[in-house]
This record gives C-alpha cells, structure tokens and sequence, in this order.
C-alpha cells in the first residue's frame, strides 16, 4: 500500500493514469463488462411495441441523481445520460429537521437542469423518488410543492421497504444471484438497506439509519472526530445483528453486494491505491486496508491527491466502515460492485 508522500508524488507524476481510471470507469457504465450491456424491463417483451426514452431522478440524503435510458421494442433499457447534483438535504434534515432555504434553493436549480436534460433527450416518462432524508423532514410537502411548481416534476415519497425492493430489481438485472445467498447493502446518506436474497429470492429487507451523511451529523452533535466512527456505530448496530442473525441460523452468506456512490469510489481506489487490477469486487481485507488508508488522510488530502469530491471525501470513510461492520456481522468475506444504484431500479421498473 502506498504511503500518503508517496501517493502525493505518484499523482503529481502520473496523472493521465487518474484520466485512464476514469475513462475505464466511464466506459464500464455505457458496456456493462459485468453481463447485459442493458437493464431488462419489467414489462413484458411482449406488450413493448415501440421505444421510449425514460427518466428517473433519485432524491436522496447525499445528492440527487438522475438517470436517461432508451426502452428498445424488447423491454430492454440503454442507460444515455447519467447526472449527479450534490444537493445534501440530510445535512440539514438530520440536524433541524427541516430543509434550508439555501439548500431549497440549490435542489430547485438541480431540478430545472433535470427538467431540461428530459426535455433535450425526448423523454416520455419520468419519476422522480424521495428517500430518507425527504421521508424525515418536518418541511417536505411544502418542498415537494416547490419543485412541481418550479420545475413540474411530481416527487414520489417511498419507504425503506420499497427503496430495497428497487434496488434489489436493479442489482438483479445485473449480477446473476441464482447460485448464491447474497447480502445486498445499499449504503445512502440518510440510510442503508440490507436485503437477504437466497439464489435469486429475496427473503427479507430492512432499513436502519444508519446513512453516512447521519453518522457525520452523529458525530458532530457529540464533539467527535471521524477517528470515533467505530465507536458511535457500534452503539447502533444492534439491529442490524438482529436482521442478520435470523438467516444467519440456516444459511451461509456466500456474498455481499455493495450499492451506491460510495462503492463505485472504493471500487476504483482499490486499483488505484491498492494497485488491484479490478474495480468490481474486492474482499474484506481489501476493503480493511482500502479504509485505513483513507482514515489516515484528512478530508482535504482525499480530494487534493485522490481527486474525490468534497461530498464524497467525507463520506467514504463512514461508508467503508458500516460496510466493514456488516461484513463482519454476516461473515462474508467477497463484496461485489455492480455499479447500479435506486436510479437504475427506478429505470428498470417503469
């Protein structure tokens, strides 16, 4: 693993290889190296006569996302556009529990540019889904009502139960799960969901708060530093043992799935940092030295030498530290990435 001087003076020599990574990564999201260069529909092949282009927003606790995709005359769906605008309502739903005007302002914004992306692209159909930071806050009609007016796009409020369903149907329609139990961990701001799938059949789903951008807001309440992460989340795993322990007792986790912004970053850190030749799968082990690394920088040092966000580069370390937890609690030891997300579940279903 390299040293935090010797990351510095490998960048500063070799930045076309962070252009490289990037580019990979890009390309990974338009060929699909994982299985079908597609998502397959929902609907059935055969009451698809003729395409439509589709959209799907996700209003989630760390950033709304949108995504564009093109339903072929086979219920098969090409992802065209990917956006993201870092618009974080959990940090100010966590706190008061209501959303400011600067960051009211600031989704506003982020929903016109959406309204004019599906416009440029000939969308027929779009919708548009809140998670646990809208599912929270005390202000959310009146910011629903906001954005209709503004941008006219209707938002949907789902509960945790549904948000596991989607992202299920996504990761399903991307990583073949009949031959394995697997453990599905979507990581948000606001939340994570885990859902047990049993060779292709989900068998139960949950959502605990215990979202990253949460856990920063945990931490600042009590005057901690990130370096106290551990010890805050254990005060909160109690459930998620719970969760885990009643298929624990008749199954073996043989995998687990990592969903997310968060995981599409440590899959690429893997190879840049730990010098591992594939961003789509890492172990435990990988991931232990992947967070030691980052909690060793600052957040400053993270987007100066890695190029992260700043909406990222804190995050990242919470992240790889509940999932390391849930690992851990499920006694799995291969964490898969398939790069999907809610927004592809979204897609996938409509």
């Amino acid at each position: 693993m390299l040293s935090l001087h010797a990351l510095a003076r490998f960048f500063q020599r070799s930045p076309p290889l962070l252009v490289k990574l990037d580019f990979v990564c890009t390309r990974f999201l338009e060929c699909r190296e994982m299985g079908e260069t597609t998502l397959a529909s929902t609907t059935s092949r055969s009451a698809v006569s003729t395409h439509a282009v589709l959209g799907a927003i996700d209003i989630g606790s760390n950033a709304i996302r949108l995504v564009i995709g093109e339903r072929d005359s086979h219920g098969d769906i090409k992802v065209i556009k990917k956006s993201r605008e870092p618009v974080r309502l959990g940090k100010d739903v966590f706190s008061t529990g209501t959303i400011s005007v600067e960051t009211r302002t600031k989704a506003i914004e982020a929903f016109l540019r959406f309204r004019e992306a599906l416009k440029a692209h000939g969308v027929s159909n779009a919708r548009a889904i809140a998670t646990s930071a809208l599912r929270e806050a005390k202000d959310r009609d009146t910011f629903i009502q906001d954005i209709k007016k503004a941008s006219g796009i209707k938002i949907e409020v789902i509960d945790g139960m549904e948000e596991g369903r989607l992202i299920f149907s996504a990761v399903s329609h991307r990583i073949d799960l009949r031959d394995k139990v697997s453990l599905l961990i979507d990581i948000g701001g606001g939340s994570v969901e885990l859902t047990v799938a049993d060779h292709g059949d989900p068998l139960g789903c949950e959502t605990f708060k215990l979202g990253t951008v949460r856990l920063l807001q945990m931490l600042e309440e009590k005057g901690l530093k990130e370096k106290h992460l551990r010890e805050v989340l254990a005060e909160q795993l109690g459930p998620v043992k719970a969760f885990l322990s009643r298929y624990k007792k008749n199954l073996h986790i043989d995998q687990a799935i990592g969903t997310g912004g968060n995981f599409e970053c440590l899959g690429k850190l893997r190879v840049a940092l730990l010098q591992k030749s594939s961003i789509f799968s890492m172990s435990r082990q990988d991931l232990a030295d992947l967070e030691a690394h980052l909690e060793s920088m600052t957040v400053k040092e993270r987007i100066q030498f890695l190029r992260l966000r700043p909406d990222r580069a804190d995050v990242v370390v919470p992240a790889a530290i509940v999932t390391l937890a849930v690992m851990e609690l499920a006694d799995v030891d291969v964490l898969m990435i398939p790069y999907v997300g809610l927004r592809d579940g979204i897609l996938a279903a409509m």
